[in-house]
């Protein structure tokens, strides 16, 4: 994206926080120049990436490496840690029918790993993906959120039964913390 320093910088200057969601080295490092506060997401193939963060206003997304388990989720947040980095942990969460049980066995045991640390779930993944009222998908998915340590949630609003997810997240999320 040969824009994308531009693209950041203008959102920015808006007033909008911005994320850039990429494993590319040369545009991580574009983006948080031009301002991006998140970066989604890094892992040992990339997790270099994330040295030189610290201090600097950035927080990352932590993710198991590809086609791996917990094991290398701990490494790569042990080396976050030595680097002061901040991060969220994203176990990752599978969609129905592909895991997303064993998925949320993950977030649990990471919450048990490290009852203080942040995690993210990518809920849209769910509520997308799940031909059913979204209301109820997410409400559902913020309480599951709730009891095992999720802080942060990454939704979208693309295909029509998911259109009004964002607001539908936002009462879920007040619902559930009161």
């Amino acid at each position: 994206f040969p824009h994308l320093a531009e693209a950041v910088a203008g959102l920015r200057a808006e007033g909008h926080r911005v994320s850039i969601d990429s494993f590319d080295e040369g545009e991580v490092k574009s983006a948080v120049r031009a301002g991006a506060e998140l970066v989604l997401s890094v892992n040992g193939s990339n997790l270099e990436i994330a040295r030189g963060l610290e201090g600097a206003g950035v927080r990352v997304v932590v993710i198991p490496d590809f086609g791996e388990g917990l094991d290398t989720l701990e490494r790569n947040v042990e080396s976050l840690e030595r680097w002061g980095v901040p991060y969220f942990i994203d176990p990752i969460v599978e969609p129905i029918g592909f895991g997303f049980m064993a998925s949320l066995e993950r977030y649990a045991e990471v919450h048990r790993r490290h009852p203080d640390a942040a995690q993210m779930m990518g809920i849209g993944n769910i509520t997308e993906l799940t031909s059913a009222d979204s209301t109820g998908v997410n409400a559902i998915l913020v309480a599951i959120c709730e009891e095992v340590g999720v802080r942060a949630v990454l939704t979208t609003e693309v295909i029509p039964w998911a259109r009004g997810s964002v607001r539908e997240i936002d009462i879920a999320r007040r619902l559930m913390h009161y």
